[in-house]
């Protein structure tokens, strides 16, 4: 992997807008690196990783068709943090290995990671691996949280609200950023921050 390409990590919480900013630097051509969607490959039937979770876990976490129903699965760990623990240490490395690979296959200078977890994780990261030049944090409000939640998923209010008290939450994680994304009103003026953030980084590539 070359030394002078720039690594860096979006992150955020349940409905804050992350994934409205990884879709939004793709259509701009830059290669963002989705790490739930290689958990959904990594869950694929009769994988290695399928077959752990089953193990732990048991069927209960099966829909109909036998595949992982990941909705049962979130609901069992956000509320339980000896799952969660034995999720993450069943799902991570694996994860964290196909980001390297897939990493070294990318030649542009930025590669953006798309990592819920990584400020709570970030010990386990670099112990299997992962290293990242820059962290950009993706904040909105609580009430914004709740209010996008109920949108966009069936859950009610009771359970949208322990999902979000159950993660870390976005005024804690402002801490840890390098870069703070606010998601607190229009697409159009989330976009500018974003495209502000890439200016900047051009700015630092042209000085060095």
């Amino acid at each position: 992997m070359r030394r002078n390409r720039k690594i860096i990590v979006i992150t955020g919480g349940i409905a804050s807008g992350k994934s409205t900013v990884a879709n939004y630097l793709q259509e701009k051509g830059y290669k963002v690196i989705d790490s739930d969607r290689i958990v959904h490959q990594l869950y694929e039937k009769g994988s290695d990783t399928y077959k752990a979770l089953i193990g732990y876990f048991g069927e209960e976490i099966l829909d109909n068709c036998l595949e992982i129903n990941r909705k049962i699965l979130s609901r069992i760990i956000f509320f339980d943090e000896k799952k969660r623990e034995a999720l993450q240490n069943i799902v991570h490395k694996r994860v964290i290995i196909e980001i390297n690979r897939l990493m070294k296959e990318i030649q542009d200078d930025i590669i953006f990671l798309d990592i819920p977890l990584v400020i709570e994780e970030q010990e386990k990261l670099k112990k299997y691996g992962l290293y990242y030049d820059e962290l950009w944090l993706i904040y909105t409000t609580k009430a914004l949280q709740i209010e996008r939640l109920l949108q966009r998923d069936s859950r009610g209010e009771e359970e949208s609200v322990r999902i979000i008290n159950s993660q870390m939450s976005l005024d804690h994680k402002r801490e840890y950023a390098d870069e703070i994304i606010e998601n607190t009103s229009s697409l159009d003026k989330l976009k500018n921050i974003v495209d502000n953030l890439l200016q900047k980084i051009d700015k630092k590539s042209s000085m060095s």
